[in-house]
Protein backbone atom coordinates (compact mmCIF):
# COMPACT_ATOMS: atom_id res chain seq x y z
CA UNK A 1 0.00 0.00 0.00
CA UNK A 2 1.25 3.23 -1.00
CA UNK A 3 0.91 6.65 1.21
CA UNK A 4 -0.25 10.07 0.07
CA UNK A 5 -0.12 13.79 2.33
CA UNK A 6 -4.00 14.64 2.78
CA UNK A 7 -3.82 18.11 2.18
CA UNK A 8 -2.70 20.72 5.43
CA UNK A 9 -4.20 17.55 8.24
CA UNK A 10 -0.80 16.49 7.46
CA UNK A 11 -1.46 12.74 7.73
CA UNK A 12 -0.44 10.27 5.78
CA UNK A 13 -3.45 8.30 4.11
CA UNK A 14 -3.38 4.82 2.14
CA UNK A 15 -4.39 5.34 -0.95
CA UNK A 16 -6.90 2.96 -0.76
CA UNK A 17 -9.79 3.38 2.30
CA UNK A 18 -12.72 1.61 2.59
CA UNK A 19 -16.61 2.62 1.51
CA UNK A 20 -18.60 1.73 4.81
CA UNK A 21 -21.95 2.17 2.88
CA UNK A 22 -21.90 -1.78 1.82
CA UNK A 23 -21.43 -3.06 5.19
CA UNK A 24 -24.19 -1.12 6.54
CA UNK A 25 -26.37 -4.03 5.37
CA UNK A 26 -30.17 -4.35 4.98
CA UNK A 27 -32.88 -2.03 6.54
CA UNK A 28 -36.24 -2.53 8.01
CA UNK A 29 -38.36 0.24 6.38
CA UNK A 30 -41.72 1.43 8.51
CA UNK A 31 -43.83 -0.58 5.74
CA UNK A 32 -42.17 -3.52 7.00
CA UNK A 33 -40.37 -3.65 3.28
CA UNK A 34 -36.25 -4.38 4.03
CA UNK A 35 -33.64 -2.42 1.43
CA UNK A 36 -30.35 -2.03 1.67
CA UNK A 37 -26.65 -4.01 0.51
CA UNK A 38 -27.71 -7.59 0.40
CA UNK A 39 -25.19 -9.99 0.82
CA UNK A 40 -23.54 -8.81 3.99
CA UNK A 41 -23.15 -9.79 7.57
CA UNK A 42 -21.60 -7.97 10.45
CA UNK A 43 -19.19 -10.48 11.27
CA UNK A 44 -17.69 -10.59 7.99
CA UNK A 45 -17.97 -6.95 7.77
CA UNK A 46 -15.64 -6.72 10.65
CA UNK A 47 -13.28 -9.28 9.21
CA UNK A 48 -12.74 -7.61 6.32
CA UNK A 49 -12.30 -3.94 8.03
CA UNK A 50 -9.43 -6.18 10.14
CA UNK A 51 -8.32 -7.70 7.01
CA UNK A 52 -7.66 -4.29 5.04
CA UNK A 53 -5.47 -2.95 8.42
CA UNK A 54 -3.15 -5.72 7.35
CA UNK A 55 -2.88 -4.82 3.77
CA UNK A 56 -2.02 -0.95 5.15
CA UNK A 57 -5.60 0.67 4.16
CA UNK A 58 -6.01 3.13 6.98
CA UNK A 59 -9.22 5.03 6.49
CA UNK A 60 -12.61 4.17 6.40
CA UNK A 61 -15.47 6.52 5.39
CA UNK A 62 -19.02 5.99 6.92
CA UNK A 63 -22.01 8.28 7.66
CA UNK A 64 -24.98 8.68 10.52
CA UNK A 65 -27.09 7.96 7.10
CA UNK A 66 -25.99 4.38 6.45
CA UNK A 67 -28.66 1.94 7.40
CA UNK A 68 -30.01 4.37 9.68
CA UNK A 69 -26.40 4.21 11.59
CA UNK A 70 -25.56 0.31 11.09
CA UNK A 71 -22.73 1.10 9.62
CA UNK A 72 -20.81 3.43 12.06
CA UNK A 73 -22.42 0.48 14.39
CA UNK A 74 -20.32 -2.10 13.22
CA UNK A 75 -17.59 0.33 11.85
CA UNK A 76 -16.84 0.63 16.09
CA UNK A 77 -17.37 -2.42 16.97
CA UNK A 78 -14.23 -3.43 14.47
CA UNK A 79 -11.81 -0.81 15.72
CA UNK A 80 -11.84 -1.68 18.88
CA UNK A 81 -8.49 -1.72 20.45
CA UNK A 82 -6.94 -0.41 16.72
CA UNK A 83 -8.52 2.89 17.01
CA UNK A 84 -5.11 4.43 16.98
CA UNK A 85 -4.66 2.86 13.70
CA UNK A 86 -7.21 4.40 11.52
CA UNK A 87 -8.41 7.53 10.20
CA UNK A 88 -12.40 7.42 11.14
CA UNK A 89 -14.22 9.64 8.72
CA UNK A 90 -18.08 10.10 8.81
CA UNK A 91 -20.95 12.01 7.34
CA UNK A 92 -23.86 14.68 8.84
CA UNK A 93 -26.86 15.73 6.87
CA UNK A 94 -26.67 19.49 7.66
CA UNK A 95 -30.08 20.01 6.80
CA UNK A 96 -32.31 16.91 8.11
CA UNK A 97 -35.02 18.32 10.21
CA UNK A 98 -34.41 22.20 9.11
CA UNK A 99 -37.16 24.51 7.66
CA UNK A 100 -35.71 26.26 4.81
CA UNK A 101 -37.88 28.83 5.12
CA UNK A 102 -37.63 29.16 8.86
CA UNK A 103 -33.78 30.32 9.36
CA UNK A 104 -33.71 28.61 13.11
CA UNK A 105 -29.18 29.15 13.26
CA UNK A 106 -30.32 27.50 16.84
CA UNK A 107 -31.90 24.59 15.52
CA UNK A 108 -29.36 24.40 12.84
CA UNK A 109 -26.37 24.01 15.81
CA UNK A 110 -28.38 21.92 17.51
CA UNK A 111 -28.96 19.32 14.42
CA UNK A 112 -24.28 19.57 14.04
CA UNK A 113 -23.99 18.58 17.71
CA UNK A 114 -26.88 15.78 18.68
CA UNK A 115 -25.96 14.25 15.07
CA UNK A 116 -22.45 14.21 15.95
CA UNK A 117 -22.49 13.04 19.09
CA UNK A 118 -24.92 10.47 18.01
CA UNK A 119 -22.14 9.36 15.65
CA UNK A 120 -19.45 9.25 18.33
CA UNK A 121 -21.93 6.99 20.24
CA UNK A 122 -22.52 4.21 17.64
CA UNK A 123 -18.48 4.07 16.77
CA UNK A 124 -18.09 4.30 20.37
CA UNK A 125 -14.90 6.58 20.09
CA UNK A 126 -14.38 10.38 21.49
CA UNK A 127 -12.99 11.78 18.85
CA UNK A 128 -13.89 11.52 15.04
CA UNK A 129 -10.96 12.28 12.81
CA UNK A 130 -12.67 13.82 9.75
CA UNK A 131 -16.45 15.01 9.85
CA UNK A 132 -18.18 15.54 6.97
CA UNK A 133 -21.03 17.64 5.73
CA UNK A 134 -23.34 15.07 3.64
CA UNK A 135 -25.12 17.79 1.64
CA UNK A 136 -24.93 21.58 1.02
CA UNK A 137 -26.42 23.64 4.25
CA UNK A 138 -28.80 26.50 3.45
CA UNK A 139 -27.24 29.36 2.36
CA UNK A 140 -28.16 31.06 5.81
CA UNK A 141 -27.81 28.64 7.63
CA UNK A 142 -24.04 28.41 6.85
CA UNK A 143 -22.19 30.32 9.15
CA UNK A 144 -24.04 28.35 11.77
CA UNK A 145 -22.91 25.24 10.49
CA UNK A 146 -19.61 26.05 10.09
CA UNK A 147 -19.41 27.83 13.61
CA UNK A 148 -20.39 24.83 15.37
CA UNK A 149 -17.85 22.53 13.48
CA UNK A 150 -15.46 24.90 14.89
CA UNK A 151 -16.77 24.42 18.18
CA UNK A 152 -16.54 20.72 17.80
CA UNK A 153 -13.28 21.14 16.89
CA UNK A 154 -12.44 23.03 20.04
CA UNK A 155 -14.17 20.46 22.21
CA UNK A 156 -12.21 17.66 20.84
CA UNK A 157 -15.15 15.97 19.24
CA UNK A 158 -13.39 16.40 15.79
CA UNK A 159 -10.32 17.00 14.56
CA UNK A 160 -10.86 18.23 10.97
CA UNK A 161 -13.92 18.95 9.06
CA UNK A 162 -15.12 19.23 5.16
CA UNK A 163 -17.68 18.66 2.68
CA UNK A 164 -18.85 15.80 0.20
CA UNK A 165 -20.11 17.91 -3.12
CA UNK A 166 -18.39 18.64 -6.71
CA UNK A 167 -19.94 22.05 -6.10
CA UNK A 168 -16.76 24.33 -6.29
CA UNK A 169 -19.06 27.75 -5.33
CA UNK A 170 -20.77 26.33 -2.32
CA UNK A 171 -17.19 25.18 -1.17
CA UNK A 172 -15.62 28.80 -1.59
CA UNK A 173 -18.79 29.80 0.59
CA UNK A 174 -18.55 27.58 3.48
CA UNK A 175 -14.06 28.64 3.27
CA UNK A 176 -15.00 32.10 3.35
CA UNK A 177 -16.50 31.40 6.73
CA UNK A 178 -13.47 28.75 8.28
CA UNK A 179 -10.99 25.64 7.07
CA UNK A 180 -12.63 23.44 4.74
CA UNK A 181 -9.89 20.27 5.44
CA UNK A 182 -11.10 17.76 3.07
CA UNK A 183 -13.53 17.31 -0.10
CA UNK A 184 -15.32 13.95 -1.00
CA UNK A 185 -15.58 14.37 -4.35
CA UNK A 186 -17.44 12.29 -7.20
CA UNK A 187 -14.55 11.47 -9.77
CA UNK A 188 -14.65 8.24 -12.09
CA UNK A 189 -13.74 7.07 -15.75
CA UNK A 190 -16.94 7.68 -17.00
CA UNK A 191 -18.14 10.76 -14.99
CA UNK A 192 -14.96 13.02 -15.17
CA UNK A 193 -16.49 16.74 -14.23
CA UNK A 194 -14.38 17.59 -11.16
CA UNK A 195 -10.97 17.61 -12.87
CA UNK A 196 -11.00 21.28 -12.57
CA UNK A 197 -12.40 20.96 -8.97
CA UNK A 198 -9.18 18.61 -8.28
CA UNK A 199 -6.76 19.91 -9.66
CA UNK A 200 -8.32 23.43 -7.42
CA UNK A 201 -7.90 21.35 -4.26
CA UNK A 202 -4.73 20.53 -5.18
CA UNK A 203 -3.63 23.95 -5.44
CA UNK A 204 -5.94 25.07 -2.16
CA UNK A 205 -3.78 21.91 -0.28
CA UNK A 206 -6.94 20.49 0.68
CA UNK A 207 -7.06 16.87 0.93
CA UNK A 208 -9.68 14.75 -1.07
CA UNK A 209 -11.49 11.99 -0.88
CA UNK A 210 -12.73 10.00 -3.85
CA UNK A 211 -16.57 8.68 -4.19
CA UNK A 212 -18.18 6.40 -6.73
CA UNK A 213 -14.73 5.56 -8.59
CA UNK A 214 -16.26 2.31 -10.01
CA UNK A 215 -19.58 4.28 -10.58
CA UNK A 216 -21.97 2.76 -8.51
CA UNK A 217 -20.52 -0.90 -9.78
CA UNK A 218 -20.49 -0.15 -13.39
CA UNK A 219 -17.03 0.08 -13.82
CA UNK A 220 -16.12 -3.45 -11.93
CA UNK A 221 -16.59 -5.39 -15.44
CA UNK A 222 -19.48 -7.40 -13.78
CA UNK A 223 -22.33 -6.56 -15.58
CA UNK A 224 -20.39 -5.41 -18.80
CA UNK A 225 -23.49 -5.70 -21.07
CA UNK A 226 -26.28 -6.61 -18.75
CA UNK A 227 -28.47 -5.00 -17.14
CA UNK A 228 -28.01 -6.16 -13.52
CA UNK A 229 -31.18 -7.77 -13.48
CA UNK A 230 -29.85 -10.67 -11.26
CA UNK A 231 -29.58 -8.31 -8.22
CA UNK A 232 -32.59 -8.73 -5.87
CA UNK A 233 -34.80 -6.13 -6.39
CA UNK A 234 -34.43 -5.34 -2.11
CA UNK A 235 -30.68 -3.99 -3.22
CA UNK A 236 -30.75 -0.64 -3.02
CA UNK A 237 -28.91 -0.60 -6.49
CA UNK A 238 -31.28 -2.27 -8.49
CA UNK A 239 -34.00 0.31 -9.62
CA UNK A 240 -30.19 2.62 -10.79
CA UNK A 241 -29.51 -0.36 -13.02
CA UNK A 242 -32.71 -0.57 -14.03
CA UNK A 243 -32.76 3.20 -15.19
CA UNK A 244 -32.50 3.79 -19.34
CA UNK A 245 -29.05 4.90 -19.11
CA UNK A 246 -27.68 2.69 -17.28
CA UNK A 247 -29.08 -0.46 -19.01
CA UNK A 248 -27.33 1.47 -22.08
CA UNK A 249 -24.19 2.54 -20.55
CA UNK A 250 -23.69 -1.15 -19.67
CA UNK A 251 -24.31 -1.94 -23.03
CA UNK A 252 -20.92 0.39 -24.10
CA UNK A 253 -18.95 -0.87 -21.63
CA UNK A 254 -17.59 -3.91 -22.67
CA UNK A 255 -15.45 -1.66 -25.05
CA UNK A 256 -13.71 -0.72 -22.42
CA UNK A 257 -12.67 -4.26 -21.79
CA UNK A 258 -8.83 -4.12 -23.49
CA UNK A 259 -8.09 -1.39 -20.60
CA UNK A 260 -7.87 -5.20 -18.25
CA UNK A 261 -4.51 -6.73 -18.33
CA UNK A 262 -2.87 -10.35 -17.18
CA UNK A 263 -1.87 -7.93 -14.10
CA UNK A 264 -4.55 -5.30 -13.70
CA UNK A 265 -8.61 -5.98 -13.08
CA UNK A 266 -11.03 -3.70 -14.65
CA UNK A 267 -11.55 -2.76 -10.55
CA UNK A 268 -7.60 -2.10 -10.31
CA UNK A 269 -7.83 -0.02 -13.51
CA UNK A 270 -10.92 2.18 -12.85
CA UNK A 271 -9.45 2.82 -9.44
CA UNK A 272 -5.91 3.38 -10.99
CA UNK A 273 -7.53 6.25 -13.08
CA UNK A 274 -8.77 7.67 -9.88
CA UNK A 275 -5.61 7.34 -8.27
CA UNK A 276 -3.53 8.45 -11.15
CA UNK A 277 -4.95 12.20 -10.95
CA UNK A 278 -2.75 14.93 -9.49
CA UNK A 279 -4.94 16.07 -7.30
CA UNK A 280 -6.61 12.88 -5.35
CA UNK A 281 -5.19 11.50 -2.16
CA UNK A 282 -7.32 8.69 -1.76
CA UNK A 283 -10.46 6.45 -3.21
CA UNK A 284 -13.06 4.99 -1.55
CA UNK A 285 -13.83 1.73 -2.38
CA UNK A 286 -16.89 -0.18 -1.37
CA UNK A 287 -16.22 -3.14 -0.31
CA UNK A 288 -18.83 -6.52 1.10
CA UNK A 289 -15.95 -9.18 1.48
CA UNK A 290 -12.73 -9.88 2.16
CA UNK A 291 -11.67 -10.68 -1.31
CA UNK A 292 -12.88 -7.67 -2.21
CA UNK A 293 -11.12 -5.47 -0.28
CA UNK A 294 -7.86 -7.39 -1.50
CA UNK A 295 -8.90 -6.98 -4.72
CA UNK A 296 -9.04 -2.85 -4.00
CA UNK A 297 -6.01 -2.54 -2.05
CA UNK A 298 -3.84 -3.85 -4.69
CA UNK A 299 -4.42 -1.52 -6.88
CA UNK A 300 -2.51 0.82 -5.08
CA UNK A 301 0.53 -1.28 -6.85
CA UNK A 302 -0.30 -2.37 -10.22
CA UNK A 303 0.34 -0.48 -13.36
CA UNK A 304 -0.86 3.04 -13.74
CA UNK A 305 -2.93 3.13 -17.31
CA UNK A 306 -0.48 4.77 -20.05
CA UNK A 307 -0.98 7.12 -22.43
CA UNK A 308 -2.16 5.20 -25.25
CA UNK A 309 -4.95 3.41 -23.40
CA UNK A 310 -6.05 6.54 -22.27
CA UNK A 311 -6.05 8.33 -25.60
CA UNK A 312 -8.40 5.17 -26.51
CA UNK A 313 -10.34 4.95 -23.35
CA UNK A 314 -11.96 8.14 -22.63
CA UNK A 315 -13.59 9.25 -26.17
CA UNK A 316 -15.45 5.55 -25.38
CA UNK A 317 -16.17 6.67 -21.98
CA UNK A 318 -17.30 10.12 -23.38
CA UNK A 319 -20.29 8.23 -24.84
CA UNK A 320 -21.50 6.17 -21.69
CA UNK A 321 -24.35 8.19 -19.79
CA UNK A 322 -25.18 7.54 -16.18
CA UNK A 323 -27.84 8.82 -13.50
CA UNK A 324 -25.61 11.24 -12.36
CA UNK A 325 -24.27 8.99 -9.56
CA UNK A 326 -21.30 11.50 -8.71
Amino acid sequence: MNYRTFGNTGLEVSEIAIGAYPISGMLQQADGTRTGWTGVSDTESEALIHGAEGLGVNLIDSAEGYGNGHSEIVTGKALKGRRDKWIVATKVQPNSGINEAGRDEAAVRNRIRQACEGSLARLEMETIDLYQLHAIPYDWAMPAVMETLATLKDEGKVRWYGISTNNQAAIEQLLALGPVDVLQIGYNLIEREADALLHWAKEKNIGTLIRVPLAKGMLTGKYFGKNAATLPAEDLRFERFQRQETVEGLKRLPELGFLQTKDRSMVQTALRFVLDHPGVSCAIAGAKTREQIDHNAAASDVTPISDEELERALPIADTITTPGWT
